[in-house]
């Protein structure tokens, strides 16, 4: 009769333990969850995470916190993110740099190292000078650059960012060489670096220009995506100028490798809410921004192709190392 106790006591123990991790992520989120922003605040990755977490957290039912790491285009907070506890309390967002850095030998993960929750969103480069500028249009600005090589002065984020290399495809293309000015933490700066005349110009997306543009402080010389930007109509892009320069600065959520599909799943309705709330919706389409709500699957293979093609373009511009 002992011994017959003694088992269905231990029954009892094992099914506790067994159930116990599912009762916790069945009761996730109980906590705030902090949200990593690995650019300083005032640039795209900024601005567009702050109005979607706001909106996302109503459906989560916990505070989202932001902490901004600025630090090598992302690098710094993607290790951040792929070091925590894999439970879903530790989230953040990428952007291109997910695959470039890898290939540049900066950091030595990708994008296989976590879990991809949500694409939400895509925002085009952008060319901006001062509103005084003596180039009017793209091609006058080109033309010279060609006749000055390395003697104009544009702004952009630091090597291996998506505004960097949107940028030196287009010197690619053209073969034509800028002055580049880094800029570490992304390119916040880029816009009042323009307008108050420190430098030439600015690679940025029209979501991170927009204020100074409104303000008349700036003007833009083009957008490099395939159409024009709905917000923005008046601005043509590169392609109908005749320069076939496209670059897009995609953006994720990540977690840790590991974090339970039951949580990824919570989060990915949670923020694909967030995406759909008319908050989100009115601050993305004055922006200029587009909206996207990939899940993980789809979100995997877009990164996976992403790869493949700023693989190619850090060879062509001198940045890649090879991996063993």
């Amino acid at each position: 009769m002992k011994f017959r106790r003694s088992c269905v006591l231990l029954l009892v123990l094992c099914a506790a333990v067994f159930a116990a991790p599912t009762a916790g992520y069945a009761a996730y989120p109980d906590r705030p969850v902090t949200y990593i922003i690995g650019w300083e605040t005032g640039g795209g990755s900024d601005l567009v995470s702050r109005v979607l977490c706001a909106e996302a957290e109503k459906h989560l039912g916990q505070p989202i916190v932001i902490v901004n790491r600025p630090g090598g285009s992302g690098a710094k907070a993607y290790v951040e993110i792929s070091q925590a506890r894999p439970d879903g309390y530790t989230v953040g967002n990428t952007t291109g740099t997910i695959s470039t850095h890898k290939f540049m030998g900066v950091i030595p993960i990708g994008h296989e190292a976590f879990e991809v929750v949500i694409t939400f969103n895509s925002d085009p480069g952008g060319l901006w000078v001062k509103k005084d500028a003596p180039w009017k249009t793209l091609e006058e600005f080109i033309e010279d650059a060609r006749k000055r090589p390395d003697e104009i002065t544009v702004a952009a984020s630091n090597p291996g960012s998506i505004t960097r290399l949107g940028l030196q495809l287009l010197e690619v293309k053209e073969s034509i060489k800028f002055r580049i000015a880094s800029q570490a933490g992304g390119e916040a700066r880029g816009p009042s670096l323009v307008a108050g005349g420190h430098v030439d110009a600015c690679q940025a997306a029209p979501v991170t220009a927009k204020s100074l543009y409104e303000a008349g402080e700036i003007r833009p010389l083009g957008v490099q995506s395939e159409v024009r930007v709905e917000a923005f109509p008046e601005i043509p892009t590169f392609m109908e100028q005749g320069y076939d320069v496209v670059m897009h600065n995609t953006r994720q959520i990540l977690a840790p490798k590991g974090t339970p599909k039951e949580v990824v799943d919570t989060l990915y309705r949670a923020f694909k809410a967030a995406t759909e709330s008319e908050t989100f919706k009115k601050f993305m389409n004055e922006s200029g921004s587009m909206i996207l709500d990939w899940d993980q699957e789809k979100s995997t293979k877009f990164l996976t192709e992403q790869d493949e093609q700023f693989k190619t373009l850090l060879q062509q511009v001198g940045l890649f190392k090879e991996t063993k």
